[in-house]
């Protein structure tokens, strides 16, 4: 027993002595804090109890995994850091950081306005960028601009601070200050990406003159980009009447452009126009018929409205391109093994791929097939469960009937070779998977 309480109590010595080390090189920039998560990470192990170690370890492993976009679970590790060291404003003000950048700007304003009774927040930069422009995004216009002018009294400035004042006074009085935003997005490159963020925000909120007269202040030539932009960030948000409308504006600039065509692809599909999707597919791809993103696009129409030879098509040039697309590879592999080309199928997954739940999908699934053929039923099914996985997991409005019927015949065919195998835990899996196959089958056509 003495033994035992020695080993703990040598532990915790040296676990403290690890945990000040850490601490002495975390201010130290980006090598100090790649050190201190390593010391850390001993530290817990060495120590599980310490509290105050695992949540800098948290801290440092959320700065670490944020910028590779795992936002959720690092936003996560910064709560809970937060919680077991609530006096630590460096990592207060972190949070409220990545709050932002997460676009989670009402959580962030009350994290930021926690901060603001605090006199080290007060003179921080980001402190100021993330609360006046968290109260853009959330229309408090005359907050942003009282923020922007607080900094001021604080010795803060900086461009995103400008442009964030500048902003605000559109929001609120309708007035655009073109000179003035020009010069700082001619000055701060970076500001380009917030001046266009607001126009879809102000637009997507009914203040399209307002966006309008913002987008005027940036040089013509720069204008078809900005409206591209602005189009993609109403995409991304799922608001399809503020991408139509910003994607008429780049129409009116620049008509029948590729990108325009691509655009507007996307959004005749979210709108279920297949047929206009199809049509917009074609003509981007014969205007261009050998740039890779084109052929990926049109190819990605072509599977969602179940024209299998035209996507072939299409995905067979991507693939010659230099496609890494998954759902290239997915489709191509599925077609060839339509025609017994095993050998052809299973070389097109020799790369590496990736995409979307769509390309996931189909690449799972014909991999899954190939492993049929090859007869491993046991890893072809549970890719194949895999596979499936991913249709729960597609927005709906690209569970077309021709992706449906595509996969779950695949996959169908899949499970029912394994179903009678003398493998019972194999056996039971394809069941089971053949069970929720059916289920989707005889289910109507709800888009």
């Amino acid at each position: 027993m003495s033994q035992t309480l020695l080993g703990l109590v040598a532990r915790q010595g040296l676990g403290a002595v690890l945990y000040w080390v850490a601490q002495g090189v975390l201010p130290l920039g980006r090598l100090g804090r790649a050190a201190a998560r390593s010391v850390l990470a001993a530290v817990v192990w060495l120590e599980p109890s310490h509290q105050k170690a695992r949540a800098y370890y948290d801290y440092l492993q959320a700065l670490r995994i944020f910028p590779r976009g795992e936002t959720e679970e690092a936003l996560k590790l910064l709560r809970r850091a937060h919680r077991a060291v609530p006096d630590d404003e460096t990592l207060h003000l972190d949070w409220a950081v990545a709050l932002t950048m997460a676009n989670h700007y009402e959580r962030a304003i009350d994290v930021l306005e926690q901060l603001a009774s605090g006199e080290q927040a007060r003179t921080e930069l980001q402190f100021w960028n993330a609360l006046g422009w968290s109260y853009l995004r959330t229309g408090r216009f005359p907050a942003a601009e009282t923020a922007a002018k607080q900094a001021s009294e604080y010795g803060v400035a900086s461009s995103e601070l400008r442009l964030i004042r500048s902003l605000a006074l559109v929001g609120e009085e309708g007035w655009v200050n073109k000179d003035g935003i020009a010069d700082v997005v001619n000055k701060q490159p970076r500001a380009l990406g917030m001046l266009l963020e607001f126009i879809y925000y102000i637009a997507s909120i009914g203040k399209r003159t307002e966006a309008e007269d913002l987008l005027a202040a940036l040089p013509a030539d720069n204008r078809p980009h900005a409206w591209r932009i602005v189009t993609q960030h109403s995409l991304s948000a799922d608001d399809i009447e503020t991408a139509r409308w910003s994607l008429q504006k780049l129409g009116q600039l620049v008509p029948n452009s590729v990108d325009g065509l691509m655009l507007g692809c996307e959004i005749a599909l979210r709108r279920g126009k297949m047929t206009e999707a199809v049509d917009k597919a074609h003509r981007a791809a014969t205007a261009q018929a050998d740039e890779l993103e084109v052929l990926e696009i049109a190819g990605r129409v072509m599977v969602l409205a179940g024209q299998r030879e035209e996507a072939f098509r299409y995905m067979t040039s991507a693939l010659a391109e230099g496609s890494r697309d998954a759902l290239a590879g997915g489709v191509v592999a599925l077609h060839m093994l339509a025609q017994e080309r095993l050998d052809d199928a299973r070389s097109v997954f020799r790369v590496q791929r990736s995409g979307d739940e769509l390309a996931c999908l189909y690449a799972h699934t014909a991999t899954a097939e190939v492993l049929k053929a090859e007869d491993d039923l046991a890893e072809a099914v549970a890719l194949a469960q895999q596979a499936w996985e991913f249709w729960d997991e597609m927005p709906q409005w690209a569970r077309t009937e021709a992706v449906r019927q595509d996969i779950v015949s695949s996959l169908t065919q899949i499970a029912q070779a394994a179903v009678d195998t003398d493998n019972k835990p194999v056996s039971q899996d394809a069941e089971e998977l053949l069970c929720r196959l059916r289920e989707v089958a005889s289910a109507p056509d709800t888009r």
